[in-house]
This record gives structure tokens, C-alpha cells and sequence, in this order.
């Protein structure tokens, strides 16, 4: 009976404390979310909302996060040029396509104020950049050329590869998009159209620049090009320009691609992208003259079919060749105490600078070929877009120090063969007497990494010799039987040239005789 009564007394405090829960419940909702949550592993609806909250702050962070290269609004150049700050690459910061090594991420954009130009190089510049036209249209005005303009080519599908159109990776995807149309309708000769991506002025200026300084080969377009602007600011229509060779194209490109392949074939004769580079640096030099009323002298063309330009055409003439090698060689612009162009080379150790305009003086043939940004921080400074470019810190191929002109502007004079210890009978006058120098000097090296030099006694067997590394004649001139004669089974070489006085010429080989 006891025990009977002690269960009725449980039974009834068990009764009165789920009661009490129930109202405990009712009156403080977050005490059962909380018990919930225990027992069910779940989190309360306070922790859910604050988490949600949380979640929902990142994706604003991230949608608000910019994407366009270089940044809209302020330029970065604005703050950095002549500051001595450093540019990133923005394709690195957004981890898009191949990134360089950590050493290859920024450029140090060197002060502009105190730069020392050469005077046998000062003025040698004439680069113009790009220009916009831009004019206003009414609201009204801007929805009939939307409605009558057509998109032209939208150039839907291309693709450019980033080392070589490296422009083309510095913008945004309605920047690439924008690009892309330029590109085509560049191609179909179409001179106006409404752009595929309406954008603000600075943005179309990006993009038109990225698409000039990419391709060389488009060598009938302007550097100018107009745009046509309504009130908010966006564009409704695109104007190209195109200079003569635009109205005898066939005949143009014929001529064009007829003088490039004069320097390819001769290019291609030698071994390595370096001694493939110093040719056609060299072939530039010898066949353009400098000129500042050229025709068409931010042209490729005017380089290399008329044969006289200034740095803009000299330095498009470089990439346009070196692209058809397969070498990657960009267009850097910037300023040298004028606007002024030059080039950048990929070779395989890292990036180089090379200004044929100002290598093509009576004083010195390399004194600015292949070298650093360090180098360069005395005479040239990068702007525009061409501070994202990689920068310049190769050294395996970067010629000396020593070779450069001198801060005060002298003209260094071509050096006598008394100044390399050097006399008139040292040198080589006949193809024959070259060849049998040459083979001469391996049998004494033999196999191994070394140099060995000739001077040649003129221009004519200069042209001459270069004549037989484009033929390959050299081979069985000298080559196959100084290789066998050594017991060697492969080699490379690069050729490197000096002009001293007297038209004479210094001929350096640098050659690698493996087994």
C-alpha cells in the first residue's frame, strides 16, 4: 500500500513539474528553441539570423568587390606615375590566366622629374596617344542611332592568348567584350557601329588602347578613333578611322607581309629566340631610317614597307615581326622626355627591354637592347596601360652595363680596332676567309659554352654572311665539319654585332658544341 502511495505522490510531482515547463515555455519562447536546439543539434533562430546575416554580409563584400583592370574612376596612374611606386598586374591579383613568378608581379613606376635623355638620342620619339574624339548627343538624337546603328562584327568566339595579347587581360569581361568588337570590325573594314557594351569614357579608351597596342597587324587603323556620348555618360557610337592603305588593302597587305617575311626567313635560320631578336633589331636599324614626318608613322607599315618611321612604327615593326616568330614582344608606351615607344621581349630567363629608335644612332647599336627596368629607370617611364605590362628583370641576355651612354648626354663615339687591340690585318674580307676562321677558331675551343669573334671588313660581306645563316649555307661552309672534326653532336649559337670606325664590324658568336 506504501508503495502504491509513493508512485501516486511521483506521478503527481512528475504531472506538476511538466505543467510548470509548459507555462515556462509559454511565457519565454528562446527557453524552448534553446532546449530544442540541444536536443536536436540544430542552432536557435537567433544564432540562425545571425548567421544569415553574416553569410549574407560576405556575398555583398563579394559582389561589391571590383573586377575591371585598371580600376574605374581613379586612374592608378594619377596617384603612382612619377612617384616611384609600384603598379600590380591586376590579372595577378585576380589569379586570371598564367601568372608570372612572384619575382615577375610588379613594375616600379620610376620618378619622372630628373630623367637624363642622351642628346644623341633626345627627340628621337614622336609616339602619339591614343586620342579619343568625343562629342555629345541629345537623349533623342541617341535613341535613333541605337535603333538605325548596327553591332557590325561582335566578334563572338575569339580568343587571345595572354602571352601574347597581353591588353586583352587587363580589362574587365564587358571591356574584352568591347574588345573583341573593335577587333572585328577593324578586320571588316566597318567604321561605325553601336558598341556591344555602352561604357563610360575612360572604359572605351581602355579598351581601344588595349586593342591597338595588342596587334600590330592592323596597320591601316588609327591610332584615333571618335565616340559619340549621351547624357549618362555611355556610349551609342563608335567611330574608327583607317589611314590610305585601307583603300588598296590587297596590294598593302601584300607589300606588308612580303617585308616581314624577309626578316622571318632570315630570323629563322638561327637557332634561339635571342639570336632571333638581335636580327631583327639589327635589320630594323639597317633598313629604317628615323623620321618624324614619316606617313603613317604609328604604323608597322610605315616601318616596314616605307622604310622610314618614328618610335611608335619602329616599335610596332619589332612586335609584329617577333609575334610571327612566335617570341612574345609587347608595345610599352611611356615617356622618355617625350612621348615615347619602345618594346618588351620574353626570352626564356624573364622579360627584357629593347628601344631600336634609339639603338639606331651613329654612336652605338645596342645601348639600349635587352635591357632591365633598372636600366631603364634613368631615360624611359612607363604610363598608361603599359605599367601592367610584366617587368623587366631578365639578366642572361642583358647586354653590359658599361654599354649604355653616359648620364651627361655625350656622344659616345664607335670604337677603332686600336681601342680592342686590333689591327687592319686581323681583318676578314671574303665569305671563304670567314669560314675558315670560324672553323679554325672551334677546332682550337672544341666542344664546350664559349665565344669567339671575326671582324668582317664591310657591309656588303656582313650582308653576305647574314645571307648564308638565312640559306643555311653556313653549315656546310664551316659548320657540319667543325662540329664533326670536334667529335660534337649538337649546338646553338647566337651572333652579336659591333660597328667600329671604318665600316668595319665586329662579329661575336656565342656558341654552346654538345656530344
Amino acid at each position: 500500500m506504501k508503495i502504491i502511495k509513493g508512485i501516486a505522490y511521483g506521478l503527481i510531482g512528475l504531472l506538476v513539474a511538466i505543467t510548470a515547463f509548459i507555462f515556462a515555455c509559454a511565457f519565454n519562447p528562446k527557453l524552448s528553441e534553446t532546449i530544442s536546439a540541444k536536443l536536436y543539434g540544430r542552432e536557435t533562430a537567433e544564432e540562425e539570423k545571425a548567421e544569415e546575416s553574416k553569410s549574407k554580409s560576405k556575398d555583398e563584400d563579394l559582389e561589391a568587390e571590383p573586377t575591371m583592370e585598371p580600376p574605374k574612376g581613379e586612374n592608378p596612374l594619377d596617384k603612382a606615375a612619377g612617384k616611384g611606386e609600384t603598379v600590380k598586374d591586376p590579372a595577378m591579383e585576380r589569379g586570371e590566366g598564367e601568372a608570372a613568378p612572384p619575382k615577375e608581379e610588379t613594375y616600379i613606376i620610376p620618378s619622372e622629374e630628373g630623367l637624363s635623355i642622351p642628346d644623341n638620342v633626345a627627340g628621337k620619339t614622336g609616339y602619339q596617344p591614343i586620342n579619343e574624339e568625343a562629342s555629345n548627343v541629345s537623349d533623342e538624337e541617341a535613341k535613333k542611332l541605337t535603333e538605325e546603328l548596327g553591332y557590325g562584327q561582335e566578334g563572338d568566339g575569339l580568343e587571345f592568348d595572354q602571352l601574347f595579347y597581353p591588353y586583352y587581360h587587363m580589362l574587365d569581361d564587358r571591356g574584352k567584350h568591347l574588345y573583341r568588337q573593335l577587333y572585328a570590325n577593324s578586320l571588316a573594314f566597318n567604321k561605325q557601329f553601336k558598341p556591344v557594351e555602352s561604357l563610360a569614357h575612360k572604359d572605351m579608351l581602355n579598351a581601344f588602347m588595349a586593342l591597338y597596342n595588342d596587334h600590330p597587324e592592323l596597320f591601316w587603323l588609327d591610332s584615333g578613333y571618335g565616340c559619340k556620348y549621351k547624357g549618362d555618360g555611355s556610349c551609342v557610337e563608335v567611330d574608327l578611322t583607317f589611314n590610305s592603305t585601307a583603300d588598296d588593302y590587297e596590294n598593302a597587305k601584300a607589300r606588308f607581309e612580303a617585308k616581314a617575311k624577309e626578316l622571318k626567313d632570315g630570323a629563322n635560320a638561327l637557332t634561339t629566340d635571342y639570336g632571333k631578336e638581335q636580327y631583327v633589331h639589327d635589320k630594323l636599324i639597317d633598313n629604317v631610317d628615323y623620321q618624324l614626318s614619316s606617313a603613317m608613322n604609328q604604323s608597322a607599315y610605315s616601318a616596314l614597307v616605307n622604310g622610314s618611321t618614328v618610335c611608335a612604327g619602329y616599335s610596332r615593326a619589332m612586335q609584329y615581326v617577333m609575334q610571327e616568330l612566335g617570341i612574345p614582344c609587347y608595345y610599352c608606351t611611356g615617356y622618355a622626355g617625350e612621348n615615347h615607344a619602345w618594346n618588351i621581349v620574353a626570352l626564356d630567363d624573364g622579360y627584357y627591354n629593347v628601344d631600336v629608335t634609339w639603338d639606331d644612332n651613329d654612336s652605338g647599336r645596342y645601348d639600349y637592347f635587352n635591357k632591365s627596368d633598372s636600366d631603364y629607370a634613368k631615360n624611359h617611364v612607363r604610363r598608361e596601360l603599359s605599367v601592367y605590362l610584366p617587368p623587366c628583370n631578365g639578366s642572361k641576355y642583358r647586354t653590359q652595363e658599361e654599354e649604355l651612354p653616359e648620364p651627361t648626354g655625350t656622344v659616345t663615339e664607335m670604337r677603332s680596332l686600336e681601342d680592342i687591340g686590333k689591327t687592319q690585318d686581323d681583318v676578314i674580307n671574303t665569305l671563304n676567309d670567314y669560314y675558315y676562321d670560324c672553323y679554325n677558331q672551334i677546332i682550337e675551343k672544341g666542344v664546350g659554352e664559349y665565344s669567339f669573334e671575326n671582324l668582317i671588313g664591310s657591309e656588303t660581306l656582313l650582308n653576305e654572311i647574314y645571307n648564308a645563316y638565312s640559306t643555311k649555307d653556313y653549315t656546310h661552309g664551316y659548320m657540319d665539319n667543325a662540329v664533326k672534326a670536334v667529335n660534337a653532336g649538337t649546338y646553338d649559337m647566337d651572333l652579336l654585332v659591333e660597328e667600329l670606325q671604318g665600316h668595319i664590324f665586329r662579329l661575336t658568336h656565342r656558341i654552346k658544341l654538345g656530344f
